[in-house]
């Protein structure tokens, strides 16, 4: 049984409808940032094709999912086709675009760092060390989580994502920036990762590293990954011309 009336249609315990009325909807304060980009590739795709999903609202008209959808039909001046999911909140819309895989960082910082969500400290401790720093997003995870496996990545995305030592992250981070003043190339991920767990070595002084990175740095070749960044920083860097008393590092990362 359905009922009719004007442009909604009720299924039972939901409704559907369409309209040009663009300025029912609402997004929740934290709902990810718009990408002018998609705007345009949605444009273009539902030109050809209308649009195949609808958007989903709850019963106050915040939107769940689908914000670039209507944007793209408001630039068009077309109209939206739209689903109402009674009850729907802001965990459904991460809930949704979790699935979907569309979310970058910038937009889970923006969720997670929301006093409504209860672990939100590490997300603005986060923000606020990447303004201090300015190393790259998947650096800044690195060296706060000290994952070595996805540098904290997909705990970051799951709204999990800790801080393990912040003033420890702060100084590998003043560190890493008096290498980069020497080579630009430690600016990578891998390098980044390889210099923490170079760091966890028996013997391994920094400012010995540091001395022996602006003598060899010539010696460094092209790394292709953490294991390989680790063993030319041993073996091409700190270890190579090393005499007593200092001591040479010893790779316990070799398989």
């Amino acid at each position: 049984m359905q009922k009719r009336k004007g442009l909604m249609t009720t299924y039972a315990t939901e409704k559907v409808g369409t309209t040009k009325d663009y300025s029912i909807f609402k997004y929740f304060d934290r709902n990810r940032i718009i990408s002018k980009n998609h705007v345009e590739d949605l444009r273009k795709d539902m030109n050809l094709k209308g649009q195949l999903e609808r958007v989903i609202v709850n019963e106050k008209w915040f939107v769940i999912d689908g914000q670039h959808r209507i944007e793209a039909r408001k630039l068009d001046k077309k109209a939206v086709d739209f689903r109402i999911k009674r009850g729907a909140s802001i965990k459904d819309v991460t809930a949704i675009n979790n699935s979907a895989k569309i979310w970058n960082n910038a937009a889970w910082l923006r969720n997670y760092s929301h006093d409504e969500h209860e672990n939100n400290k590490p997300y603005r401790q986060y923000a606020e060390f990447k303004k201090q720093h300015g190393f790259t997003e998947s650096i800044c995870m690195a060296l706060l989580s000290e994952d070595f496996h996805d540098y904290g990545r997909k705990a970051f995305k799951r709204g999990t994502f800790k801080v393990k030592n912040l003033e420890r992250a702060t100084e590998n981070a003043r560190q890493i920036a008096e290498l980069l003043a020497i080579d630009k190339r430690l600016n990578a991920l891998k390098a980044v990762l390889a210099f923490l767990k170079l760091k966890t070595l028996a013997n391994f002084k920094f400012g010995l590293f540091e001395s022996q990175l602006k003598k060899n740095k010539r010696r460094l070749p092209v790394c292709m990954n953490v294991e390989h960044w680790i063993d030319s920083y041993i073996d091409e860097i700190y270890n190579y011309g090393l005499r007593k008393p200092h001591k040479r590092l010893v790779n316990r990362y070799i398989n």
